[in-house]
């Protein structure tokens, strides 16, 4: 019986008992076509006075094909009980509202949206109302933020197009230089009332980052060589002179070796915490909180003894704690440092083994308002109280759940996510997701798709997943597959060593212990070893390629964005730096180790039918990797297949697109492993009974 059939029975078998249709698991939902729908929380904030929160919801929007999010208000006012309180959408366009900022008197909300084609600054009322656009750039507005007097913004824009190079563009006659040419994002400065915004850095580097001061006369931003991305590792901080305006000072604020972004002023303007490598060139190492004074001088990594990268940091109200979320582990966590000591510990025991999203504290400091979810609950809103030295742990440890935008893909029975720690061969503590098929029966063997994360210093993390980029876990899990998700060696969440593990030895030790989770599956009755299958999509692609050359174990394979042959990659991708730094050399330097890394010097022991998926446009791994691994696949007559995804880089977008590979992917695994062939393209088009 073909796929769409058996969806389409089962759904009359449901409906007639009375029973819902979807059921929710990681995704929580019967088809594709629902786990699309599951809505994603972005950024959240805080109004000044506390009694609200503006907040972004996300979700596909397939008539215009694009990803469309919008803004709603949250009531958060202490006097209400959890039900009586009211959240609602606010904007409504189909396409992308984001950053959502609170002005400084709480009157007005600005926000980034292209709902005229370009991402320009646009402001509503905090009552609701209609949105005015304020700024009208061309090339799009790309970080923003109020001035402390609610008078206007400082923005950051990259250069436009010059009218001489837009006359070559439209004659397609001119030669493209490389590197040439290169258009920087600078600070802008606007009021309400101003005809155009004032540049602010005139000099040739790229801002990628900024705060204001809490008196407005200063700006702290980060700066990088070019806008390329291996730069961001090149990053200094400097220091502009707002006020006043015309005096146009800029000096060095923070300058040494690796990266330093990320500016966050103290409440009382005088520390400036940031994002920092501690002064190291390196793309695998720790990432800390810093701070240094407006004037240069105290320079000090904060955070030193914490062995994880940091995430977005943001001050305690009285300036003598900093919070940040990191991975520990398979859990995404909020941590607390406390400045004077450099002590950092988990704010509270509520995030554990769960994932927490955006986050921000409330100007007085009373409590914080974050996105959570758990393998078995969706995304929602959530506020913790905080105690009186604003220390979480001061206080209860039991979040409040503030919002429901999920309630539909919180219901129904769902496939149960278990943690599994075990050895790899050399010894090493190993950990992964298994995600058990829904009505998992004990001693069943059920059969097995591993899906790899990329990076590769990925993580599968403790969270509420419809799907995996492009592989829909939980319609996997409905279907009857289990579904292995290792974090091996490499993986983040497990400490500056666990991550270097891997340094000079992709594919080997990496490979080891993800077979070492699948042999584990097995040896514990779960797995049927006759019925198994491997995906991943860029590193995870890259590993895909690598097993697949490796073993005959598996029956089926699907490679996204894969990169089998590192060699030529090192030439190609937007970040050669990467491989340099994991392969301790460039490919002329130190041959023999790129190609024993490269799953196309062994491409003649490939058997396993496999699927390759990629973005035609993908800077960061080039087509010709796709098109390497097909050719040869199809030349050793393995069974191929091979689909290009137009406008797309190095991750599919476009909500029809994500659908098809969605899609694509459930229907490989279901004909090699379940005997079941995909619907033809006649069927596809056929209307739902």
């Amino acid at each position: 019986m073909k796929a769409s059939r058996v969806i389409f029975v089962l759904s009359l078998v449901l409906a007639a008992a009375g029973l819902p249709l979807i059921e929710s698991g990681q995704a929580g939902a019967l088809t594709i076509e629902e786990i699309m729908k599951y809505r994603t929380i972005g950024e959240v904030r805080v109004s000044p006075d506390g009694q609200w929160a503006v907040f972004v919801v996300s979700v596909p929007n397939f008539d215009e094909n694009v990803m469309n999010s919008d803004l709603w208000l949250l009531e958060l006012a202490t006097s209400l009980p959890a039900a009586g309180r009211r959240y609602f959408q606010l904007t409504r366009w189909g396409k992308r509202d984001s950053s959502p900022r609170w002005s400084p008197d709480g009157k007005r909300i600005a926000f980034l949206s292209d709902r005229t084609d370009k991402v320009n600054i646009w402001v509503i009322p905090a009552d609701g109302g209609e949105a005015e656009q304020i700024t009208k750039v061309k090339t799009g507005v790309n970080e923003f933020a109020w001035l402390p007097d609610s008078s206007g913004f400082i923005f950051t824009m990259t250069d436009p197009i010059t009218p001489e190079e837009e006359k070559r563009k439209q004659e397609k006659n001119d030669p493209i230089l490389v590197d040439k040419d290169i258009k920087y994002a600078r600070l802008y400065h606007c009021r309400f009332g101003d005809k155009e915004p004032a540049l602010l850095t005139k000099d040739d580097y790229h801002v990628n980052s900024f705060d204001i001061s809490p008196d407005g006369h200063w700006v702290a931003f980060g700066v990088q060589p070019t806008p390329k991305v291996p730069d961001f590792r090149k990053s200094d901080l400097k220091l502009l002179k707002l006020a006043p305006m015309e005096s146009g000072e800029i000096r060095d604020l923070v300058v040494r070796p690796g990266q330093d972004s990320a500016p966050r002023f103290s409440p009382d303007g005088n520390w400036i915490a940031f994002v920092s490598s501690d002064g190291a060139d390196d793309w695998i190492g720790n990432t800390y909180v810093c701070a240094v004074r407006p004037d240069g001088s105290g320079l000090r990594n904060l955070s030193k003894a914490f062995d994880e990268q940091v995430g977005g940091i943001d001050w305690s109200a009285d300036g003598t704690r900093i919070y940040f979320t990191a991975f520990e582990r398979a859990s995404h966590r909020l941590f607390e440092l406390t400045v004077a000591s450099g002590t950092v510990r988990p704010a509270s025991s509520f995030d554990a083994q769960k994932a927490i999203g955006a986050f921000d504290l409330a100007a007085d400091g009373k409590f914080i308002v974050f996105a959570l979810s758990d393998p078995h609950t969706p995304v929602e809103l959530y506020r913790l109280a905080l105690g009186p030295s604003t220390s979480l742990r001061a206080s209860s440890e039991q979040a409040e759940k503030l919002t429901s935008v999920n309630a539909d893909h919180g219901k129904g029975k769902i496939g149960q996510t278990e943690l599994i720690v075990y050895k790899a061969p050399d010894g090493l503590e190993v950990e992964g997701l298994l995600v058990k098929p829904v009505n998992f029966q004990p001693g069943k063997r059920y059969p097995l798709l591993v899906i790899i994360h990329g990076g590769p210093a990925g993580v599968f993390e403790m969270s509420f997943t419809p799907r995996r980029g492009t592989y829909p876990i939980q319609t996997f899990a409905e279907q009857g597959y289990l579904v292995w998700l290792p974090n091996p060696r490499g993986s983040a969440g497990f400490g500056y060593q666990f991550r270097r593990a891997n340094y000079r030895d992709w594919g080997y030790g990496d490979y080891r212990d993800i077979m070492a989770g699948v042999d584990l599956l097995i040896e514990r009755g779960l797995a049927d070893p006759e019925r198994m299958g491997v995906m991943g999509w860029s590193y995870g692609g890259y590993m895909t390629s690598w097993i697949v050359t490796q073993t005959d174990r598996f029956k089926a394979a699907s490679v996204g964005a894969g990169l089998p042959n590192v060699y030529s990659l090192f030439g190609t991708t937007d970040i050669p730096e990467a491989l340099e730094a994991y392969f301790g050399g460039r490919p002329w330097e130190d041959a023999q180790n790129y190609l024993r890394h490269s799953a196309i010097d062994f491409v003649e022991n490939a058997k396993t039918p496999t699927l390759i998926q990629h973005g035609q446009q993908d800077r960061r791994v080039e087509i010709s990797q796709a098109e390497e691994f097909y050719v040869a696949l199809k030349k050793l007559g393995v069974p191929v297949e091979m689909v290009i995804y137009p406008r797309q880089g190095h991750g599919i977008q476009e909500p029809k697109l994500v659908r098809d590979a969605l899609e694509r992917n459930l229907n490989w695994f279901n004909k090699w492993l379940l005997g079941i062939e995909p619907p033809t393209e006649e069927k596809k088009k056929e209307p739902t009974p």
